[in-house]
This record gives structure tokens, C-alpha cells and sequence, in this order.
């Protein structure tokens, strides 16, 4: 009788891996990324993959592709229809938009939980990161970012707050109001649990592989950074992506009166003009 052949399983991926930082005090968990990212990664890197073979490993999640189809329905993309094969999306917005896409959708099925903060959280870090990027393709001789670099940066940016959320328990109270949820000062919240939402975003970003000045405009989003890179100008992008959103959301933007001087040259907007630009970002995101 012929037995059986074993089958090797592949080795399980870690949900998390544990970092730490002077600026924690602590440990924390981060998720990992995927495994369907790693292997989009290497396809994206190969002079030979083929359009078939990326859409297949998109496709091998029903979940991240049906967010995927959503996400592009939105009208800031211009379809007349949201596409209905991975294949067509790629066609449709080019492959940059939809790998980049992918990792966003990605990093925000990693943090999650239970409670009703999570949805609301992505709604904002959403609405901030299509303003980002519409911002960098709006000032594109004046940024020369990638605009799916600037969402990726939008979406990591605070992605801090709600792994620590994670870890302390009590991080999330200043967040929630009568009404619902508020965004509060998160660098008092900092001070008073001793951490570092920005770090723990930073080290996400690293550890997802996210393009190094990336990762440095996520680290120092709150500061103005007085380099000649493409950090500081991602890190303006942000600033004023946030001030947009809190602008159109009618919510506290008294941290832009930190950043306006410093944010609206390195962008190439005048102060002048600044009323009119967001305008023009907000109907392009809407």
C-alpha cells in the first residue's frame, strides 16, 4: 500500500514582531506585513512578471480585493465604472497606484480591534492621505513626489496611535468624546504615557519597507524638518493635508499656525493663495 506523501507546509508568518525605542519606554507589537506583500514586492522588482502573474497574487485576497474595487469607485480616480479584474484596475490607474494601493488596504486590515475607534480612525488617516496625494500631483514640479508615496505616508503617519491604543489601554480615552471621537493633542497624550506615537509609526513604516524618506517624513510629521530632501517636502504635503482636512471637517487646526510659514514654500503655495488651492484639493478629493 502507498503511503501518504507529507506535504511540507510553508513556515506560519508572525501576526507581530516587537520593537523598542528610548522614546517608548517600552516594547511594542507591530504587525507584520502580509505575505502577499513580500511576494508583490519581488514581482514588482522582476524585469520578467508578468501582468497576469501580479494580478494573481492580488487576487489570491477576496477581501483586499474587493477594498480594492471600492477604493478605486471613488471619484478622486476619474472611473466612469470601478474596474471588475485586478487586471483592469492595473490598466485602468497603472500598477504604481494599485501596489501602493494594495499596502495602504493592507496596513489598515493589520491594525484593527473592536472597538468603534477603528473605523473611525481610517476614516480620517483616508481622507488625509487623498489630500496628501492630491496635493503632491497638484504641486508636482514643485514637490517631485510620487503621489502614492505621499498616501502612503498619510496612511502611516498616525498608525502609531492605534498600536498604541493596543498597549495602553488608556491612550484611547482622549479620544473619545459625548459626540463620538475626537482628535486631540497627541503629543500631550505622548507626555502623559511616556511614548511616542511618531516613533512607533516610523518603525511600522521601516519595518512594512516603506521607501526610507518615507519613513523619515512619518518620524518627524509634527516638525519641520530643515533639510534639503524629499523628506521635508513629504512632511509639508502632511502638515498640509492635515490642515486641509480640519478645515473641511470644521475641526481644532491650531497646529497649522506651527507649520503654515514653513510648510506653504516648501510646497509652493503662497499664503496668498492658500485659500484658493485648498479649494481646489478638496473638490478633487470629493
Amino acid at each position: 500500500m502507498a503511503l501518504n506523501k507529507q506535504v511540507e507546509k510553508p513556515a506560519a508568518v508572525a501576526a507581530h514582531k516587537e520593537f523598542s525605542d528610548p522614546a517608548l519606554k517600552m516594547a511594542v507589537r507591530i504587525p507584520s506585513p502580509p505575505p502577499l506583500l513580500d511576494e508583490l514586492t519581488r514581482l514588482l522588482d522582476s524585469p520578467n512578471a508578468s501582468m497576469d502573474a501580479i494580478s494573481q497574487v492580488i487576487q489570491t485576497d477576496a477581501g483586499l480585493t474587493a477594498s480594492l474595487f471600492r477604493m478605486l469607485a471613488k471619484p478622486i480616480y476619474g472611473l466612469r465604472r470601478p474596474p471588475e479584474t485586478v487586471a483592469q484596475a492595473i490598466s485602468l490607474v497603472g500598477l504604481e497606484t494599485v501596489a501602493e494601493l494594495v499596502k495602504g488596504i493592507s496596513l489598515e486590515k493589520a491594525i484593527y480591534g473592536d472597538s468603534k475607534f477603528y473605523p473611525w480612525f481610517w476614516d480620517r488617516a483616508n481622507d488625509i492621505a487623498a489630500y496628501a496625494a492630491a496635493i503632491a500631483w497638484k504641486q508636482r514640479t514643485a514637490c517631485n513626489l510620487f503621489p502614492e508615496h505621499a498616501k502612503l505616508a498619510a496612511l502611516f503617519m498616525d498608525c502609531g496611535v492605534p498600536i498604541l491604543i493596543q498597549h495602553i489601554e488608556k491612550y484611547e480615552y482622549a479620544f473619545i468624546s459625548a459626540k463620538g471621537h475626537v482628535w486631540p493633542n497627541v503629543l500631550s497624550e505622548d507626555k502623559r504615557f511616556n511614548t511616542d506615537h511618531a516613533v512607533v509609526g516610523f518603525m511600522a513604516a521601516r519595518y512594512w519597507k516603506m521607501p526610507d524618506y518615507v519613513s523619515q517624513a512619518v518620524r518627524w510629521h509634527h516638525d519641520a524638518i530643515n533639510v534639503n530632501d524629499k523628506s521635508a517636502t513629504l512632511v509639508a504635503i502632511l502638515q498640509t493635508a492635515q490642515h486641509i482636512h480640519n478645515m473641511q471637517a470644521m475641526k481644532d487646526d491650531s497646529d497649522w499656525l506651527l507649520h503654515e510659514s514653513s510648510a506653504l514654500p516648501e510646497i509652493g503655495v503662497s499664503k496668498e493663495g492658500l485659500r484658493e488651492f485648498e479649494e481646489e484639493i478638496a473638490e478633487h478629493c470629493r
